[in-house]
């Protein structure tokens, strides 16, 4: 039996605890791993143009089964997708009640909720979201998750193109404050909040995002809100595609390297040279399990690591991925911070990144992705840690700006901020200061490396080629800088 990561996950002791008269919360545990949606229930509110088309087929795709609440669907668009197995219904004023009636009775199966909001026209600005259609229908999906069993999902939609009306840029600013405040209140159930803000985004690609974030494989995700704009680069992801992950020997960039192995890349574990025992374990494990790796030893943070990188990366003739990971804490009050404290953890979380990005960049494929770690700390800050969240803000500037470079040539580049991930550096956290940190999430749980890699792997994926210059947060949900 595998060791439960965290002592709440523990069955025999949330048994123990339960017992107690403890002002304890206890999270509920996730269900993790994969796309498949096979014990699923989906809801679709509408199925009238191309991107609901594209939703309704994407969650049959991963087995979910599909009820569409919309008495207006076209009657082609109907009978295809009764014949596909769907069902159909239409939306009453109460929206909880309506999802329970058209279920079987005592279905307890997680709900996937995909409610596309519209924008009222013309009219008074804000009444609509008193006594409006918009407002009636986000206390609907609110109420209907709150109800909803554990591990349900979120996903709300809003168009909001670059040319939006005084009326979209209201309903995504308010559908965006319900949702910060709505998956603090589902998360003790493992149930999760998404918005997705459309901004010329292909119906394909829109689909592709929310099939991740409606999958297990997202379980440690919450509270996302992104912006989904023209696809860049293309939707098909190439044969012989080679990743690089750097500070790949062991943790959160082992799980990446893993992860992607997996799925077929060729992947670059990158890690000091004294970290050569650990990277070589990690490679192993994955030719094990017949992927294809290869340690590269190498300081990223100096010239000439930089340039042994690019090196292992010209051998293989191409770049589709690169995941900068590497990163090191030297945690010191500011006051008490020497010159040497600061400038190791600038060079290796931050000026490292830059080093590396700007050597193997001339193999750089179409359609590549970049995803850079950063840490909630770079966005909110920390005591002790002037240093650290110095250079994990910076890597959110570098991600804007490389972003903006690389669109023309067809490559993403996103940010990660993880928040308390189980590790082996975080293991040396005091446990007063782990469990504040679990209480201050939204699923109080921490996460774990594979949830990082879960979330890597899918920003290197043309599946997220909707998705650029921006910061993921895999915090579960953490109250930090919220």
């Amino acid at each position: 039996m595998t060791a439960a990561p965290d002592w709440s996950l523990d069955p025999r002791v949330r048994k123990w605890v339960a017992g107690l008269p403890l002002p304890i919360k206890l999270p509920t545990p996730l269900l993790r791993g994969g796309h498949d949606l096979h014990d699923r229930r989906a809801v679709l509110l509408r199925l009238r143009d191309a991107t609901d088309v594209a939703l309704a087929e994407r969650v049959l795709l991963q087995g979910a089964s599909l009820l569409v609440l919309d008495a207006n669907a076209k009657a082609e668009l109907r009978t295809r997708f009764e014949a596909l197995g769907a069902r159909f219904g239409a939306q009453g004023g109460d929206l909880p009640a309506t999802i329970a009636a058209a279920s079987a009775q005592g279905d307890r199966r997680p709900l996937l909720l995909m409610a596309r909001l519209d924008a009222a026209r013309g009219g008074d600005l804000t009444g609509d979201l008193v006594d409006g259609a918009a407002g009636g229908a986000l206390l609907g999906i609110a109420q209907a998750v709150a109800v909803a069993p554990r591990h349900s999902r979120l996903v709300a939609i809003v168009d909001e193109p670059a040319d939006a009306t005084p009326h979209q840029a209201m309903l995504a600013a308010a559908a965006a404050g319900l949702l910060r405040s709505l998956h603090k209140e589902t998360g003790p159930t493992g149930s999760t909040c998404h918005l997705l803000r459309l901004d010329g985004a292909d119906p394909l690609a829109v689909a592709d995002v929310a099939g991740f974030l409606l999958s297990p494989a997202s379980a440690f995700l919450t509270g996302l809100d992104l912006r989904l704009g023209a696809d860049i680069g293309p939707r098909v992801q190439a044969d012989g595609r080679v990743a690089l992950v750097t500070g790949a020997a062991r943790g959160i960039g082992a799980a990446i390297a893993r992860r992607l192995a997996s799925a077929g890349w060729r992947v670059l574990v990158n890690d000091i040279p004294q970290a050569q025992a650990a990277a070589e374990a990690t490679v192993h494990s994955i030719a094990s399990s017949g992927g294809a790796a290869q340690f590269v030893g190498a300081d990223c943070s100096s010239a000439a690591g930089a340039a042994a990188i690019a090196a292992a990366v010209q051998a293989h003739g191409r770049l589709d991925a690169a995941v900068h990971n590497a990163g090191i804490t030297r945690d010191r009050t500011v006051r008490r911070m020497t010159g040497d404290q600061w400038r190791q953890v600038m060079a290796v979380n931050l000026h490292a990144m830059e080093r590396v990005q700007t050597a193997v960049d001339p193999y750089l494929q179409p359609g590549a992705g970049i995803a850079m770690l950063s840490s909630v700390m770079g966005i909110a800050g920390n005591f002790g840690q002037c240093n650290y969240t110095t250079s994990k803000a910076g890597v959110l500037a570098l991600v804007r700006l490389w972003s903006k470079q690389l669109a023309s040539r067809g490559v993403r580049c996103n940010a990660i901020a993880p928040g308390f991930i189980v590790t082996d550096m975080t293991a040396q956290v005091p446990i007063f200061n782990r469990e504040m940190a679990k209480q201050l999430t939204a699923l109080l749980q921490p996460g774990l490396p594979e949830d990082v890699a879960e979330l890597a792997a899918f920003l290197v994926h043309p599946a997220s080629r909707a998705v650029t210059g921006q910061t993921l947060r895999c915090d579960g949900g953490m109250a930090f800088g919220a």
